[in-house]
Order: C-alpha cells, then structure tokens, then sequence
C-alpha cells in the first residue's frame, strides 16, 4: 500500500483508541453495572421504535439527495427513491467508519450511485451539493445550540463564544461556496488553479472533471428556485428530527424534557461529530454527560448515546451488506480503488 494510505489507516487507528479511552472511562465513572441496568430498563420495543422512526426520517435524506442527482439526469435515466436509499445507507455506514463523520462516506456513495449509469460528473456534483446542504443545515443547528447555551449561562462562556466562531467561520465558507457556484464563478477549480496545478498534465483531466461537475452544480443553484427551497427545507426537517429523537429516548428513560433542555441535548453532543473521531466515538458521549451536568438531567449519558449507536450499528449494517451485495470485483475496483 501507498505510505499515504497507511498514513490514514494510522490517524484512523489512533483517534478510534483516543475514542475508545473516552468511552471506557465515562463508562468507567457512570459504572458498567449502571449503564446496563440503564440499556435494559429502557426496553428492546422502544428501541425496535427508535430504529423504524429514523429508518423513515432516512428517507428525508434519501430524497433531498435524490431531488438534486434526478435534476443533472434526463427523465428516462432518473433514479428511483428505493435505490437512493441503499446508496445513502452505503455512504452513511462509511461516513461513520471514518475520521470525517460527516464527509468520509461521500466516493463510497458516488461509486454507488456510477452503478446505475450515472455519469461521475452527475454523481459528484449530486453529492457534493448534498453533503454541502446537509452540512449548513448541521452548522446552523450547532450554532443554535451555542447561542442558546451562552444566553442560558450554561458553561464557560468564553469555550462557547470559541466554538461558536469557528462554526461561523464554517458557515461562512458554505455560503461562499454556494454564492460562487450559483453564479458560475466556480469554487474547487478556483483553489485548483490557484495551487498551480492546471499546468500539470496529468491533472488536466481531472481540471475539466471539477469544472464539468461545478457546471452542474450551478444549473441546480440557478435553476428552479422552488426546487431549492424544497431541498433547503428537507435540509432543516432532517436535522430538526434530533429534537423528537431526545424527546422519544428521554421518554422512554422516564424522562420529560423542556423544548429548551431537548434542543440543547438533540444539539450541542453534535459537535462531536466534527471532530476528526470515527463516529465521535467517547466525544459524543462525553458531550451528553457534559450537557446533562450542565442541565441537571438525571440521565445516564452513556446508555442515552449507546441507544442512538444501537440504532446507528443497525444502519451501518445494512450499508455494509449492501455494499458487499455488488460483490468482491466492486468493493475492490470502486471503494478500495484497487486496479
């Protein structure tokens, strides 16, 4: 292998056993006895509810992306809804193998939806364009939460205010993104000229790769604004669910939550999942034992996060299986890149 592949698979290997320790010692502190007697009064049904309610608010997401990757194809080649959906469950279960919770699994779903005839440009620019309002509608979410926790007093103000700056900093840069493409001024290319590489050979092909995919973003960009305004709403619906995810867990833990309290739990843990941790693994459960003590709710933060992983493993499961469905040449020539 490349020294740039076991370069990845090293920082991979050390921020899961940095996770891993986090894990161990919230588990440690709340006491394994504890968190077990927590998972089982909590019930298998309830959970069995868990997984059919966010298997359906999957859905949402399947559609969003669906929407924009239909919109670079003509009628007779769009992807149906049911196919989208297995593809995003690919992407999702790569994504939380990965450093990069949010982004990691995005060439896994571009080699997935290339097998329905799709053409690379129309894939790539589908999922960027996906991932790049997945991600707004998550910053403004976070950043909603910090700004409620600094108007509560929650906290070290001071952490927050540091936080919140860089979650506008990264909002910024979306909306930056989203303005050069919807007039045409180009993004990725842009950086990619800018670093000089257009006057390598070998990378012109893919110079006119980028510029073709950005083309097609800003046709969706410029294009119908009712389609737009349907694609940012489904963007807010999905991510707004965690809310009704932290009242149905808390529910089922014998819990009543305030709206206040509940968006606070269904966002500030979320800053985990930018962290470059698989699956935020130990942070995003640190994160709830941090905004329990900060809110005083009687819960035990291992065994709630531990029931949104239950649900979470099932999904990466099919991903996983989905993904093996296409077979050894697949997986080998398209996911792992191997020739």
């Amino acid at each position: 292998m490349k020294a740039k592949t076991w370069f990845n698979i090293g920082v991979t290997i050390l921020t899961f056993l940095i996770g891993l320790a986090v894990l161990i010692f919230l588990i440690w502190q709340e006491g394994p006895e504890s968190v077990e007697k927590n998972i089982v009064a909590f019930g298998l049904l309830p959970i069995i509810g868990f997984v059919c309610i966010s298997l359906a608010n999957f859905t949402l997401y399947s559609l969003r992306w669906q929407i924009i990757l239909n919109s670079h194809l003509p009628k007779e080649k769009h992807i149906p809804l049911h196919k989208m959906y297995m593809h995003r469950l690919a992407g999702f279960a790569m994504s939380y193998l990965t450093p990069a919770a949010q982004v990691g699994g995005e060439p896994v779903r571009i080699a997935m939806v290339s097998t329905e005839g799709v053409s690379i440009r129309a894939a790539t620019s589908s999922v960027v364009l996906d991932i790049a309002f997945e991600l707004s509608a998550y910053i403004v979410f976070i950043l909603a939460g910090v700004l409620l926790a600094i108007w509560e007093g929650l906290g070290d103000s001071n952490s927050f205010l540091i936080i919140g700056a860089g979650l506008l900093i990264l909002l910024i840069s979306l909306v930056s993104f989203f303005a050069a493409m919807a007039y045409g001024k180009g993004f990725f290319s842009n950086i990619f000229s800018l670093l000089g590489l257009r006057r390598f050979k070998r990378l012109q092909a893919i110079d006119r790769g980028i510029r073709d995919s950005e083309h097609l973003m800003a046709e969706f960009l410029a294009g119908k604004p009712k389609r737009l305004i349907v694609v940012s709403l489904l963007s807010l619906a999905v991510i707004s669910f965690r809310i009704i995810e932290v009242f149905y867990i808390a529910y089922f833990f014998g819990v009543n939550l305030d709206f206040g309290s509940a968006f606070l739990v269904g966002t500030l843990p979320g800053i985990a999942l930018l962290l470059p941790v698989p699956a935020g693994l130990g942070i995003f459960e640190g994160g709830f034992s941090a905004v329990f003590s900060l809110l005083g709710i009687p819960l035990s933060a291992v065994a709630f996060a531990l029931i949104i992983r239950i649900r979470d493993a099932i999904f990466i499961s099919l991903g996983v299986m989905f993904i093996l469905s296409k077979g050894r040449a697949f997986v080998e020539r398209r996911i792992l890149k191997r020739k």
